[in-house]
């Protein structure tokens, strides 16, 4: 075999540059080049392990609106009913208070048409009837104060023949001491012969006659006191039963303010009941879907009739996160949005560099699971004026959120992943200023 020096004196000899195989061949070329560019290679991974990565936590979801007004809403009907007329069909759009579908009664206590006017005749009569019995109570509250007030005269008046003739029992029995004392001493007198018998017999028969009306005068104060009694008795009866009439009557005018209010109050709910007759639109909005059609058709108290689109809503998106993301994410986070039909090309780690995504901050978060298990649900707003969301965005469309946490060396977030390491905790603009007040 030829050694190295032989080689190239041939090769100096012969012309190689003008033979292509030999060109090819030249493996010291090659090397060269191929050191160069594990070189190169090297020296461009050592710059990228160095540059800012961006960690971030991923979700996906839907668009929706931010308030609960905003979002598309069914309208159901408070009462039982027959539709009788549409006044709108599927993509018209309607202001707030236009007639939408109007309902006919299906209860028969409702099909008189004169319902309102039998119930005000009913609540008239009832009135009338509370009045009657008002009066009844008035005058009823004036018989017992006539019947106090001739208590009090009737009781005087006793009073002071029970005093009259309390004065007469008195004098009566002055009377019958004197009597007494002079027919003793005209007795007396008898005996020793100074007076006579038809003496000593007057002063007797005075004796007896002031007797006689010492027990007419205390029979006379016993019957006056016993008259006081009775009075007392007898008005005290008739005050009773008239106070028990007074109540009787403000019973029944009581009763009957009662039926006064319930007809009201049913009056009120039969014109209620009929303003129910017309569905309206609490919103401007664009009817999206009828859900009842046809005439004739019968509905229950609180099924849906017709779901509607408000036209003024401000768009949000739903995403869903894992429950171990959760901790790291906070209202005012920074996230971007890629929605389904807008291309894209997305770079997580470097997201000023992508295209076809969306700025975006947390706007809610939930604190509850959701109930399909698929994370808790976080509402994200847009964040720049200067680039706001694409109009054409519909409600329920998807969207892939990329909520951006901090930023990291390449290399430093390499070792995470491979450690299995969470991201580094995140602490947003509002909750550093909150905290330091």
């Amino acid at each position: 075999m030829l050694n190295i020096s032989e080689h190239n004196s041939i090769r100096d000899k012969v012309r190689t540059e003008r033979y292509s195989s030999f060109r090819m061949t030249n493996s010291l070329r090659i090397a060269r080049l191929f050191k160069r560019f594990l070189l190169i290679l090297l020296g461009l991974l050592i710059i990228v392990l160095f540059l800012p990565w961006t960690q971030n936590v991923q979700g996906t979801g839907q668009i929706t609106a931010l308030r609960p007004e905003m979002r598309p809403q069914t309208l159901q009907s408070p009462i039982p009913g027959r539709i009788q007329e549409w006044f709108v069909r599927e993509g018209d759009t309607v202001n707030q208070g236009d007639t939408l579908v109007f309902l006919g009664e299906v209860k028969d206590e409702y099909f008189d048409p004169e319902f309102l006017t039998r119930l005000q005749e009913e609540l008239t009569a009832k009135t009338q009837s509370a009045e009657s019995y008002g009066q009844k109570v008035d005058a009823q509250r004036s018989q017992v104060t006539a019947l106090r007030q001739n208590l009090v005269i009737k009781l005087q008046q006793t009073r002071l023949k029970i005093k009259s003739d309390s004065v007469d029992v008195v004098s009566a029995d002055i009377n019958f001491q004197n009597t007494y004392l002079q027919y003793m001493r005209a007795d007396s007198l008898f005996k020793e012969g100074i007076k006579s018998k038809f003496d000593l017999e007057q002063r007797l028969s005075k004796y007896q006659e002031a007797n006689a009306k010492l027990v007419s005068a205390r029979n006379k104060f016993t019957q006056s006191q016993q008259e006081l009694l009775a009075i007392q008795a007898d008005y005290n009866e008739k005050i009773f039963k008239a106070e028990s009439e007074l109540f009787s009557a403000y019973s029944a005018q009581q009763a009957s303010l009662a039926d006064v209010a319930k007809l009201r109050n049913k009056m009120a709910n039969v014109q209620t009941r009929r303003d129910y007759y017309y569905i309206t639109a609490p919103q401007q909005a664009l009817v999206t879907k009828t859900i009842i059609t046809g005439i004739g058709e019968n509905i229950k108290e609180g099924q849906p009739i017709v779901e509607l689109l408000p036209l003024s809503y401000q768009i949000a998106a739903e995403i869903f996160v894992r429950p171990v993301d959760l901790p790291l994410i906070h209202i005012g986070s920074e996230a971007r949005l890629e929605f389904d039909g807008w291309p894209a090309i997305v770079f997580s780690g470097w997201p000023n560099t992508s295209f076809g995504t969306f700025p975006a901050k947390v706007a809610a978060v939930d604190n509850v699971i959701s109930k399909q298990g698929n994370g808790y649900r976080i509402l994200l707003v847009s964040s720049d004026e200067q680039r706001q969301w694409p109009k054409q965005l519909r409600f329920g469309s998807g969207v892939r959120g990329i909520m951006l946490l901090n930023d990291v060396p390449v290399w430093y977030e390499i070792w995470r992943q491979l450690n299995g390491f969470p991201p580094e905790y995140y602490e947003s603009t509002e909750i550093k200023s909150s905290t330091k007040k």
